[in-house]
């Protein structure tokens, strides 16, 4: 299976995200090391809405390849409104075409290691604004539950190839599923390190 490398890396990523979260009561899930900050839990939650972003459209393009049609997606700002901090939202549309040459001559993994170290202030789109307060033991089997529905829908469709089906954001380039699965996953261990930097806080709370 073309995916299979691509999925077992994100496999092994969430498996990091579960030995992080394991064990974290719903007090430690909850605190915020200062005002403004994402606690744990809303971290969790952001990784959960951004998979599943990515997942609804990996979809989509399997139904297009299926339909006999181009499967490329194209969305903008407007469809999904992540930007750069230090950038007025309001003026990204004007940026889409430069930014949209400007990834064309980024290699993909170079776009990952953006992704993954932090190199750029991206802000989330409101799609995967995280939820406050969420139960600890409903977050951890999310997770799980997140990762078996991407293999699930992988699996149900193993036969098609992935390389020919196309995702393209200003921000994020042009990508094909493969290239996006190991960016949920550059993603995600961006999030991670925002994790362990939240465990390691001065105030963060002592287990019971």
């Amino acid at each position: 299976m073309m995916y299979e490398s691509n999925l077992n890396l994100l496999r092994s990523v969430r498996a990091e995200t579960l030995r992080i979260s394991q064990g974290l009561t719903q007090a430690q899930l909850d605190f915020a090391p200062s005002p403004g900050k994402w606690t744990a839990g809303e971290v969790l939650d952001h990784i959960l809405l951004a998979e599943k972003l990515y997942r609804d459209l990996i979809g989509q393009l399997i139904d297009l390849t299926k339909a006999g049609r181009v499967a490329e997606i194209d969305k903008g700002f407007e469809d999904v409104n992540t930007s750069i901090f230090f950038i007025p939202q309001a003026v990204l549309p004007y940026l889409a075409v430069p930014l949209t040459i400007f990834n064309m001559f980024v290699p993909g993994f170079v776009r990952e290691a953006m992704t993954r170290f932090r190199l750029m202030p991206v802000q989330r789109p409101d799609i995967a604004s995280p939820r406050k307060g969420r139960p600890a033991a409903e977050l951890r089997d999310d997770l799980r539950a997140s990762i078996a529905a991407t293999e699930g829908l992988l699996a149900a469709n193993q036969s098609l190839d992935y390389t020919r089906m196309r995702y393209r954001h200003p921000l994020m380039g042009d990508n094909n599923v493969l290239q996006v699965l190991r960016i949920v996953s550059s993603h995600e261990q961006r999030h991670q390190s925002q994790l362990n930097d939240i465990l390691r806080s001065r105030a963060f709370p002592k287990a019971a």
